[in-house]
């Protein structure tokens, strides 16, 4: 039996809800994780709004399946190794140094894009855009910023791409995501690790967005390409549990935190030199001063607010693609990627600075079917300082009046490995 386009992509949509669904801790050196292609890692993502060469184009920019020579499948895992370090500084608070709060992790996505019609073509992208996962020891000097951040996002994405004209494509799809946190951190009693209380929250939520791209031929050589992405704004439902003091009773209570991700737009452009040699490059902006706080809620009107003061930021990379025969395609590119966050703000849970990537990879055309790609980045994170105060309702009357300030440096690095298999048909 045949299945037709449609029933075909339901059912990759299906299984691999199935598959993503299985327990995953995600994490990047940010917030945000920008490898969903190897292809696209080997050239430090200069030109993924651009490039169209494979069905991760489906996450970058859907008008590229128009692009697509043929049907495929893709299947991709990506392997973060985070280092990271937060040393303590002018601060009286009795606690020690981070050390690697970080593990290695496997970031998993898929991608199916199949022609419907001469200028139509459907497809299916399951990724994970968003993701952190950090835990620092009980005596942590900044253990009351935080001691555990871990937040999954999942992206479905069904899309559709047209071709205008032969020299212009537009493209576009839902993003259905779901959101899972929980943030964790020590409540001061004495100041002293062993008498520390505890406070957790855990929520999740479901919630839609969408986005939308197009592609222009400029010639024969040159093409630019255009994307954007909707910030969707997760409200996670869940619980909150607090531990006043090492020893007193738990206090659980349903409780609620928004979670704003940024709206993200790229403008890329790709020419091609000679038949071996094409030159990319692309400029991404992020919306992160939607992240402003983190604001969870309690009942009764009782909230904390965790100020993050994120800014807006971008990236610019610039890569080249080298076809070495009809076989192998060898590939590198460098990116400057700014962090949104500030001195005023920065926090443990995202110790971020500036990174600039190093990259390189490879495609191998193992038949007529198969294609293999292999992704490898280096990313240099700049040192940069901390200085954070936390207020707590020591006499649960509503109002903050015990104030902690926690301050430091922050400094890391991360290898990112790449693998995928794409199957045409």
């Amino acid at each position: 039996m045949t299945l037709k386009p449609s029933r075909r992509l339901a059912l990759a949509a299906t299984v691999s809800t199935v598959l993503f669904a299985a327990p995953t801790t995600l994490m990047a050196a940010g917030f945000y994780i920008q490898t969903q292609g190897a292809s696209g890692l080997g050239r430090a993502h200069a030109g993924d709004v651009v490039v169209a060469s494979n069905a991760s184009t489906i996450y970058f920019n859907p008008a590229g399946m128009t692009r697509l020579e043929r049907n495929e499948v893709q299947a991709g895992v990506h392997l973060l190794i985070p280092n990271a370090e937060v040393d303590q500084r002018n601060t009286r608070i009795p606690g020690r140094d981070s050390g690697n709060p970080y593990d290695p992790t496997p970031v998993p996505n898929l991608y199916w894009a199949e022609q419907y019609s001469d200028r139509v073509w459907l497809g299916f992208g399951l990724s994970a855009p968003f993701g952190l996962k950090n835990e620092y020891s009980d005596g942590f000097f900044a253990r009351y910023d935080s001691l555990e951040s871990d937040l999954r996002v999942l992206n479905l994405q069904p899309s559709i791409a047209f071709d205008l004209t032969d020299r212009i494509s537009i493209g576009g799809g839902l993003d259905l995501q779901y959101a899972d946190a929980t943030l964790r951190s020590a409540i001061p009693a004495d100041l002293q690790p062993q008498n520390d209380g505890e406070f957790e929250l855990e929520g999740d939520n479901w919630d839609v967005g969408f986005n939308i791209g197009m592609l222009f031929d400029l010639t024969d050589d040159t093409r630019l390409g255009i994307h954007y992405r909707d910030g969707i704004t997760h409200t996670l439902n869940g619980t909150a549990s607090i531990t006043a003091s090492a020893g007193s009773p738990t206090s659980v209570l349903p409780g609620q935190a928004d979670l704003k991700l940024p709206d993200i737009a790229s403008i890329g452009i790709q020419h091609r030199f000679n038949d071996r040699w094409t030159g990319l490059a692309q400029y991404t902006w992020f919306n992160w001063s939607n992240f402003d706080e983190i604001r969870i809620q309690l009942p009764q009107g009782n909230e904390q607010v965790l100020e993050q003061n994120y800014r807006n930021s971008y990236a610019l990379a610039v890569g080249a693609e080298y076809e070495m025969n009809p076989r192998w395609t060898l590939r590198g590119g460098i990116q400057f990627d700014q962090t949104p966050t500030q001195t005023d703000g920065r926090s443990t849970r995202t110790p971020d600075g500036d990174r600039t990537w190093f990259s390189f990879g490879a495609s191998y055309a193992g038949s007529d079917r198969l294609t293999f790609d292999l992704g490898y980045s280096y990313i240099h994170i700049a040192s940069e300082d901390l200085d954070i105060t936390r207020g707590f309702d020591s006499n649960q009357d509503g109002q903050a009046d015990t104030f902690v300030n926690m301050q430091g440096t922050t400094k890391g690095h991360v290898h990112i490995l790449s693998a995928a298999m794409r199957y045409h048909f």
